[in-house]
């Protein structure tokens, strides 16, 4: 059995080599410990962390290890351009369509937007930041689409209830 800092320490290594978010349920499993003493662990990882250049990140579900943003200057001179994966304005406004309108099919994100849509959502399909999630009961049974944990990653948010409701953004606009 491994004491915390043991525990601290293989769960850092753990996150450190994930491309993925993992779980607390996901590391309990694997080291066979309550998910309780995970939690605390990566309470105790937090602090470990503070003042050094990587944070622990809570996004779709799970934790990552993440550079701090106030040196993303500094890494973008070194790896060069890292925006390559920006979002058009169209891919932006298509997922912000689906991200509120959830699922929702390729005519009424076309009778919001006013343009056709299939070359964004084949974009955005390609990405994963998007996927079919079924077919709607409407003639023709058309494609429901919804975001993916990507998605959450992509904007770096735990879950779709983290991001600001629909109506606020109604009265501000």
């Amino acid at each position: 059995m491994l004491n915390l800092n043991e525990t601290v320490n293989v769960i850092q290594g753990i996150l450190f080599l994930s491309p993925l978010p993992v779980s607390t349920k996901d590391i309990a499993e694997h080291l066979k410990i309550d998910a309780a003493l995970v939690e605390h662990a990566i309470i105790a990882l937090e602090k470990k962390l503070e003042g050094g250049g990587l944070e622990l990140m809570k996004v779709a579900g799970g934790f990552e290890l993440v550079t701090r943003s106030e040196y993303s200057e500094h890494l973008r001179a070194f790896f060069g351009k890292l925006d390559s994966t920006r979002l058009s304005r169209a891919a932006l406004e298509t997922l912000s369509i689906i991200t509120y309108k959830q699922p929702v099919t390729r005519n009424e994100i076309e009778s919001v937007r006013g343009v056709n849509s299939s070359g964004v959502l084949k974009s955005l399909l390609d990405r994963g930041l998007i996927n079919i999630t079924g077919k709607s009961e409407a003639i023709g049974r058309p494609f429901l689409f919804s975001t993916t944990d990507d998605f959450l990653r992509y904007l770096g948010v735990d879950s779709l209830e983290d991001l600001p409701a629909l109506d606020s953004f109604e009265k501000k606009f």
